[in-house]
């Protein structure tokens, strides 16, 4: 009987932390901050070989290869819709916006179509419109009849049935609330930084993972509405090579000899 040694078998956990760098060539992680709870990570290291064959006699025998190129991705899978996760498969920055209150505001709708909603307080300015409103009003028109709002969302709704006709453009007062809430708006540019995985493992040893030098991709389907599912982001990980270092450090736990 072979001597097969059973002892190594891992049952693989962990938490996945991500950081920018403190500034965009330092390579320097400013800070290590937890992904929320994530279902898989997984890394793939393909090498392509350059192959040389000895042709001089008899048939072609293999006598040399050497790697020309090493690619190495991961992916990861992250059910903690977090407002920074989100920033990250957007490509862009959570950001909190800070509402000044205001009273009175006058605004004019478009040519409205009953049963249609209008998010208030769209300008160039301030593209999402305004959340927190209170006192919302249209002259001679009755609330819960003519209109009714979402006042969180600063959104209106002309009712059907109403005395507000189509084509009509009605102008609503209102008040604006101070309030803070977050938001994240949409960029082109991957999120890159450093990435560790810190083991956790119930069965096998602990084996770390810093990956210095990595570009967050957006990878698949992010279902805002799903039957019996949480949602989940999924992320694609690039795995490069920052000047100076190796693309992995996998490490284990400290020990005295």
């Amino acid at each position: 009987m072979p001597n097969i040694n059973y002892s190594n078998q891992t049952l693989g956990r962990g938490e996945l932390r991500f950081s920018k760098f403190t500034t965009p060539t330092s390579y320097i992680p400013a800070g290590f901050e937890y992904l929320g709870n994530t279902t898989e990570f997984s890394m793939t290291v393909q090498a392509q070989m350059l192959d040389h064959y000895s042709m001089d006699h008899g048939i072609q025998e293999k006598d040399k290869s050497i790697p020309t190129r090493v690619d190495r991705t991961g992916k990861f899978t992250a059910d903690s819709i977090s407002i920074t996760n989100l920033g990250r498969f957007f490509f862009g920055d959570a950001l909190t916006v800070t509402q000044t209150s205001s009273t009175a505001v006058s605004e004019t709708l478009p040519p409205v179509i009953p049963g249609f909603s209008y998010q208030l307080g769209i300008t160039a300015n301030r593209p999402a419109g305004v959340k927190g409103v209170a006192n919302v009003a249209i002259t001679s028109k009755t609330a819960g009849v003519d209109f009714v709002f979402d006042a969180a969302r600063g959104i209106i709704t002309i009712l059907a049935g109403g005395t507000i006709a189509a084509g009509a453009t009605p102008t609503v007062t209102y008040d604006i609330v101070a309030n803070s809430y977050d938001q994240i708006i949409s960029g082109n540019v991957p999120v890159v930084g450093a990435l560790m995985f810190v083991a956790d493992n119930p069965e096998g040893a602990n084996v770390d993972y810093l990956m210095r030098y990595v570009r967050l991709v957006p990878n698949g389907d992010f279902s805002l509405k799903a039957e019996n599912a949480w949602q989940q982001l999924p992320f694609t990980v690039e795995i490069l090579r920052a000047p100076g270092m190796a693309a992995i450090y996998a490490n284990g736990q400290p020990y005295t000899s």
